[in-house]
């Protein structure tokens, strides 16, 4: 089981797929996958890495204290998490890779290429932000999901999330998928700590200036209905790094590579396939 060792970190991660980079070095195919707030790997679900498999390598990582990841620290900084992914860079001798991430994997992603621009071939920006005085905040519905519950049980607090973070109706129409993601957070539950850890590290960090100075090509991809992200958070975040592509995926929340799997992994496959 590959683990990469971290400052104050041990972290697991996976790889799939071989692309034309085969794990020989060929950096520029390898596409490194970076999850959000309280997630692991194993939440970017089948479909959508799947389709990305068929391209290239692409690695999945849990961020420390999340999944089989582990961490010595009781609190740590978005600059640590981008530290982490660079650790599996390096455990896999990958000088470049394509970098994705998704809401808080969004904002890892962003410092990453942030602080080594060098490791970053083409960067993919989902359900994400930028941070800083002018992010737009959750929609009441969403901030109202940070607040205790203890009358309702783990299983039916990640229902209620879901509920109120997809588009309206997905979790109707999808109740099966809704249920998987239930099931994965039951069977590896992200613990409370870590998840506040989290939280502190996204509100302290704010890269709306510096993202100003992203110099690779980058994707901005967000769902119009997100409610926990708001898609302003992705307008002025294509907005803010130069050249930057925008796509705002109609009928879709806060998870577009779950709720719109197949558009999401083709936008990402001719982005990241591009010259």
């Amino acid at each position: 089981m590959p683990f990469a060792n971290a400052d104050g970190a041990k972290i697991h991660y996976q790889v799939e797929g071989g692309g034309h980079g085969g794990g020989n070095g060929e950096d520029s195919e390898t596409l490194l996958l970076i999850m959000g707030l309280g997630g692991h790997a194993t939440e970017w679900g089948t479909q959508f890495p799947a389709a990305l498999t068929e391209r290239f390598r692409v690695v999945r990582m849990d961020n420390r204290g999340i999944g089989q990841s582990t961490s010595d620290s009781a609190k740590w900084t978005m600059q640590d998490m981008a530290n982490d992914a660079l650790a599996v860079l390096d455990a896999l001798s990958v000088e470049r890779a394509h970098v994705a991430g998704t809401s808080m994997g969004g904002m890892i992603a962003q410092q990453l290429a942030i602080s080594s621009p060098e490791r970053v071939s083409r960067l993919a920006l989902m359900a994400t932000t930028c941070g800083g005085p002018q992010a737009v905040p959750p929609m009441p519905e969403a901030i109202a999901l940070f607040a205790p519950a203890p009358e309702l049980s783990i299983a039916e607090q990640r229902r209620r999330a879901l509920r109120v973070i997809t588009a309206p109706g997905f979790a109707d129409k999808r109740p099966d998928l809704i249920e998987q993601l239930v099931e994965l957070r039951l069977a590896v539950p992200t613990p409370g700590r870590v998840f506040q850890a989290q939280l502190e590290a996204i509100f302290t960090s704010d890269r709306s200036d510096t993202v100003r100075g992203l110099q690779m090509p980058t994707f901005v991809l967000h769902g119009i209905d997100d409610t926990l992200v708001p898609v302003g958070n992705g307008k002025l975040l294509a907005e803010r790094i130069p050249g930057a592509r925008l796509l705002l995926l109609d009928d879709c929340g806060h998870l577009p590579h779950l709720e719109r799997s197949a558009d999401s992994a083709a936008a990402l496959l001719e982005f990241f396939g591009g010259s």
